[in-house]
Formats: C-alpha cells, sequence, structure tokens
C-alpha cells in the first residue's frame, strides 16, 4: 500500500509540475515578446500572442492580434530598446499579471529622442500547456 501511495504521490507531483509555471517562466515570456518586436519578428510574436489579444496603448489606441502584428509588420509601429525597470508578476493558476514600469526608447524623425516611460499591466494566459500574451493596458509617467 506505501508504495501504490508514493506512486500516486509522484504522479500527482509531476502533473502538478507540468502545469505550473514560475514567475520568472512568464518574465522571460514577456522578455521574448519585447526582443520579438524590437527585431518585428513577427513570426515569432504570431506564436507568443493570444488570438483574442486586446492591447490597450498608452495613447488609447486598441489593438488586436491581427491589427498589432500587422502594424510591426509593415513598420507603421516601430519599437527601439525596451528597458524593463520594474515588474511584480503574480500568478493565478491559468492566468499571470505583470505589473511594471518600462522605458520605450524610440526616436522622433530628426532623430532626437522620444522615450517613453511607461506603467503597464501586461497579462499571460495558459491554454492546454501554451503560455500566450493575452492583454495590455499601460500609461504615460511624466509629462
Amino acid at each position: 500500500m506505501l508504495k501504490y501511495n508514493t506512486i500516486i504521490f509522484a504522479i500527482i507531483v509531476l502533473v502538478s509540475c507540468k502545469n505550473s509555471v514560475s514567475e520568472e517562466f512568464v518574465l522571460d515570456l514577456e522578455k521574448t515578446r519585447f526582443k520579438a518586436m524590437i527585431e518585428g519578428n513577427v513570426e515569432l510574436l504570431d506564436q507568443l500572442i493570444s488570438d483574442d489579444l486586446y492591447y490597450i496603448h498608452s495613447n488609447g489606441k486598441v489593438d488586436s492580434k491581427d491589427t498589432f502584428i500587422k502594424g510591426i509588420k509593415d513598420g507603421t509601429s516601430k519599437y527601439g530598446n525596451i528597458l524593463i525597470e520594474e515588474s511584480k508578476t503574480r500568478i493565478y493558476g491559468d492566468a499571470a499579471i505583470i505589473n511594471g514600469i518600462c522605458t520605450y526608447e524610440n526616436k522622433k524623425p530628426d532623430g532626437s529622442p522620444n522615450n517613453l516611460q511607461l506603467k503597464y499591466t501586461s497579462v499571460y494566459a495558459n491554454s492546454d500547456g501554451n503560455w500566450k500574451f493575452v492583454s495590455w493596458q499601460s500609461f504615460r509617467m511624466g509629462p
């Protein structure tokens, strides 16, 4: 009986480990997504982003997955370096929320800096073992 209980316990632990995710894993997904945005890697973005993405930019513009990726692909949305300055990741079962502060390093057409410091909320969800980016909302900090 003890051997049987040990096997059952081991199976439960393995199954729960497979479905659990760490805060570090979710933050790595976020960093990977930022890098793909900067590099214009729309193939990777397509894999990382949920089909039902709801993305609210700091200016109030709303994007779906298709419009978000299209903007990066056609060059209307260009992202310079994105620096995560603060982040707090919380996991609730199959959902993970990141609250953070980041700086988007961009340039105006004349070459002068046009950096944006944002406070944001980013949400990832697990669907059948695949963690996907599902929501973003941000606002500009400072003047």
